[in-house]
C-alpha cells in the first residue's frame, strides 16, 4: 500500500516539477517578447472562462484515450485568441501528452510573474464583499509590513459572519467572528469540564 501512495506522491511531485519547467520556459519567451503580463492574463482567462465554465473542454484535453490529432481542432478553437507563445506551448504539451498540466502551469506562471514583479498574492476571505476603500487600506497596510506589492484575491464566505481571514503564502491571520465563536465555545467547554471535575 505504501508503494501505491509513494507512486501517487511521486507523480504529483513530478507533475508539479513539469508544470514549473514549462511555466519557466513560457515566462522566458514572454520576457523576450515583452508579453509577460499579457500571457499571464490570457492563461488566467482560459482557466476562468473556458475551463471553469466548460469543464468538458478540460476533461477532453486531459483524456489520454483521445488522440493528439483529435485534440488539435479543439485546441485551436479554445485558444484562438491567445498569444502565439501560448498556442506554441499547447502544441508542445499536446505532442508530449501533457495537456493535463495546463491548469497547474497557469498557476505556476502566475506565481513566477508575481515574484519577478515583486508582487505577493494575498487571499482575503470576508463574510461580505470588501469595498474598494477597504481593499486599498488593506493593500497599504500589507505593503508596509511585507515590503512587497500585495495582489489582493478576495473570497466571499458568508459563514465567517464578520472579520477577515488573510492568507499570505503559508501564514494565516484569522480575525473572523466564526473563529472567535469557536474559540470561545472551546474555552467554555473546557472550563465547564473543569468545574464538573472539581
Amino acid at each position: 500500500m505504501a508503494n501505491v501512495h509513494d507512486s501517487v506522491l511521486d507523480e504529483g511531485v513530478s507533475r508539479s516539477r513539469l508544470a514549473r519547467v514549462y511555466a519557466e520556459a513560457l515566462l522566458a519567451v514572454a520576457a523576450k517578447t515583452n508579453q509577460r503580463d499579457e500571457i499571464g492574463d490570457q492563461l488566467d482567462d482560459v482557466i476562468r472562462n473556458v475551463f471553469a465554465t466548460k469543464p468538458e473542454v478540460e476533461a477532453f484535453l486531459n483524456n489520454p484515450t483521445i488522440s493528439k490529432r483529435q485534440k488539435e481542432p479543439l485546441l485551436r478553437e479554445a485558444f484562438a485568441g491567445c498569444a502565439e507563445p501560448i498556442r506554441n506551448l499547447l502544441g508542445v504539451l499536446n505532442q508530449n501528452n501533457r495537456l493535463g498540466l495546463v491548469r497547474s502551469l497557469a498557476a505556476v506562471y502566475r506565481d513566477l510573474r508575481d515574484q519577478h514583479a515583486g508582487r505577493l498574492r494575498v487571499t482575503v476571505k470576508s463574510a461580505v464583499p470588501l469595498s474598494d476603500e477597504q481593499v486599498n487600506q488593506l493593500k497599504a497596510t500589507l505593503e508596509k509590513s511585507l515590503n512587497k506589492s500585495p495582489v489582493i484575491v478576495p473570497v466571499v464566505e458568508p459563514e465567517l459572519i464578520g472579520g477577515l481571514i488573510v492568507q499570505i503564502g503559508d501564514r494565516v491571520i484569522d480575525t473572523s467572528v466564526r473563529t472567535r465563536i469557536q474559540t470561545l465555545r472551546a474555552q467554555l467547554m473546557e472550563r465547564g469540564t473543569s468545574y464538573v471535575l472539581q
